[in-house]
């Protein structure tokens, strides 16, 4: 059975030239030896290997990847002494991408801006940069071109918060015990939380670590900027193997979560006009289900299920007039209330 091209890749990636240092990565190396094919001087392992700066054997591994795992039509002619392609062939296989590829890559980029400033953010530079090495000197845009066809607008990060999130997704790779001093919202003080760091979620652009707490022995959300004086032990500890950050974070509609408290709702709101076309065109909770109410789809239920119902009562209020609590009762007496609250001033 064939390998798969991605095994073959790292197992270049390991040959004795990358080791000992060769300036040109395996799959550059092979593309240059592509480019000698193509130009039709028949090059043979040995002009390529004086060429390239590597051993002959290595030019042999990478011409047998080059016919056997890449499909490339390569054949040896024993009266030129060198190799060709035996039919056509317009590029290179692994270069080859789409414009849907491409702004997965620039989207991919832009989220590394999130991390920037952080040993993370070098580790992942590092893995990208390994990645669209050699794709983009062979396509025909650059990163000023993407740049130029997309933008992605997005929160600015505090730098302090930036480094909060490199230290603490270590903690969280490494499986370290950590400490912090923590100020709950609206409290005059901090206090000391010493955890386990489980996970790291984006909700609505900011960042929350959802820990156990080990002092109250249960799990813990915490707002990355009311997290200070961080410090990380060199004690491990093991994570637990029926935890699932995402499946955690998914169970509230923002952040607010108590932990123990196991209550669903079924909420169901009615959204009208402008409110009724965003509701179709965007995704607030993993359980969203639209139900249109109308012909034209100018009046739609949204139905989703959470567990608490605070950050759903704000959300309502974002559409105004637009919105109408169909259930459950306590949603729509929290809507009630704080309109009553606002209009009091």
């Amino acid at each position: 059975m064939r390998r798969r091209i991605s095994n073959d890749v790292n197992l270049l990636m390991d040959d004795p030239a990358h080791r000992i240092g060769i300036t040109r990565r395996p799959l550059v190396r092979i593309y240059e030896i592509h480019s000698a094919i193509l130009s039709g001087n028949y090059p043979n392992c040995s002009q390529l290997a004086r060429k390239l700066g590597v051993e002959r054997k290595t030019i042999q591994r990478d011409i047998s990847f080059m016919r056997d795992e890449l499909n490339l039509p390569l054949t040896y002619d024993e009266s030129l002494h060198g190799y060709h392609y035996n039919c056509g062939v317009s590029d290179f296989p692994i270069f080859q991408t789409t414009a849907e590829e491409l702004a997965g890559l620039f989207l991919a980029r832009q989220a590394l801006e999130s991390v920037r400033g952080t040993s993370l953010a070098e580790i992942l530079g590092s893995v990208f940069s390994k990645l669209t090495r050699g794709m983009l000197g062979k396509i025909q845009l650059s990163w000023s071109d993407l740049d130029e066809a997309f933008s992605r607008k997005a929160i600015q990060q505090n730098p302090s918060d930036i480094k909060r999130f490199g230290q603490i997704a270590e903690a969280i790779l490494n499986q370290s015990k950590m400490s912090f001093s923590y100020k709950k919202i609206g409290a005059d003080d901090c206090e000391t939380r010493k955890v386990h760091p489980l996970h790291l979620g984006e909700v609505d652009g900011g960042w929350y670590l959802i820990a156990h707490d080990l002092d109250r022995d249960a799990l813990r959300t915490f707002a990355l900027p009311r997290i200070s004086r961080i410090k990380i032990s060199n004690k491990r500890f093991d994570r637990p193997k029926d935890f699932d950050g995402r499946a955690y974070l998914n169970r509230s509609f923002g952040i607010w979560h108590v932990a123990g408290d196991d209550t669903r709702h079924m909420v169901r709101v009615e959204l009208r006009n402008y409110a009724a076309r965003l509701a179709q065109e965007r995704r607030w909770h993993p359980t969203q289900e639209l139900i249109p109410l109308n012909t034209n789809a100018s009046r739609v239920e949204l139905r989703f299920e959470v567990g608490r119902l605070e950050e759903v009562m704000r959300w309502v209020l974002s559409f105004g007039s637009q919105a109408k609590v169909l259930g459950p009762p306590d949603l729509a007496r929290m809507v009630r209330n704080e309109i009553k609250a606002m209009s009091r001033g």
